[in-house]
């Protein structure tokens, strides 16, 4: 954890630990049917594969969750991803449920290893490589799919059934990946800061004096300076989402940001507030294009 937060140029083996994990799940069961293998020794030879495996997971899953936390926002949608992820990292690192529960049932060991390949594939992309937007979600969608796939396929061809069941599954699982993914953490980006005022500065990068709240006789536009991090080089599109007291008040169009700027790249948006009464609270939510919740303000009015 101490190194995921410094070291991110690691990344890139992720996805390798999650090649050599894959294939050696779905090698090891072959393995152990060779008759040059002895019984004696089977049990052996399986929990050393085993040991290697989660010896891989436990470093990938703890390295990944500093770097996913840094980018969450709580509460909020994310929180559910990262309870997963931090379940996944005990998963792996507690024998007797990888070992004895996990890797017994082929299809939950094809959840559990899709599950770890959509999150690592989903921030090695943008950190290392610079891919974001759409490009980012569909490899992302499609490895963690041909994980489960291939794990599912194994487990009809045991029970006797047609691969027309493989395909069905494998598209439903592909939605779901593909639906679920508001819930996921933005990582890379990070919302670094936001404040409220109710003019611009003169470069209109700032808001002229930040607000640390409202008034109800407050009339006319709420501006929202909001600076966003994320890596050289990685372009995204973000909008602001405006709402009062939960209820959604104007949505912002989509700006275009490029990372690589220490303090932040500045996207800013403003909303025509009206009536507004003691107690109210005015929320703006920064997400992708894609739904994903970056950061979030709030401002009270007093």
């Amino acid at each position: 954890m101490a190194f995921g937060s410094k070291r991110t140029w690691l990344l890139r083996y992720g996805l390798a630990s999650v090649g050599l994990v894959w294939a050696t799940s779905l090698l090891l069961p072959a393995l152990l049917r060779r008759s040059w293998i002895s019984e004696k020794r089977k049990d052996p030879a399986r929990r050393v594969v085993l040991w290697v495996q989660k010896w891989q997971l436990q470093g990938l899953a703890f390295f990944v969750l500093p770097l996913y936390h840094r980018s969450a926002t709580y509460p909020s949608r994310n929180t559910l991803f990262m309870i997963l992820l931090a379940l996944a990292a005990l998963a792996a690192t507690i024998d007797v449920i990888y070992d004895e529960y996990l890797t017994r049932k082929a299809w939950l060991l094809g959840v559990f290893l899709a599950f770890t390949a959509f999150a690592c594939a989903n921030l090695t992309l943008p950190m290392i490589w610079r891919v974001g937007d759409r490009w980012t979600l569909a490899v992302s969608a499609l490895l963690a799919t041909s994980v489960f796939v291939s794990f599912w396929a194994r487990h009809v061809s045991e029970k006797g059934r047609s691969l027309w069941q493989v395909a069905a599954v494998g598209l439903l699982f592909l939605l779901v990946v593909t639906v679920w993914l508001p819930v996921v953490p933005p990582a890379p980006l990070r919302l670094v800061s936001a404040a409220f005022g109710t003019s611009l500065s003169e470069d209109r990068l700032d808001v002229s004096t930040a607000l640390p709240a409202l008034s109800p006789a407050s009339e006319g536009l709420l501006h929202l300076v909001a600076a966003i991090q994320a890596p050289a080089g990685l372009a995204e599109g973000v909008r602001h989402v405006w709402s009062l007291d939960g209820r959604k008040v104007s949505e912002s169009r989509l700006i275009g940001m490029t990372g690589g700027r220490a303090q932040g790249f500045r996207s800013r948006s403003s909303a025509l507030l009206r009536g507004l009464a003691r107690g109210q609270r005015v929320r703006v939510d920064v997400e992708t294009g894609w739904g994903q919740l970056i950061g979030r303000a709030e401002i009270e009015v007093r």
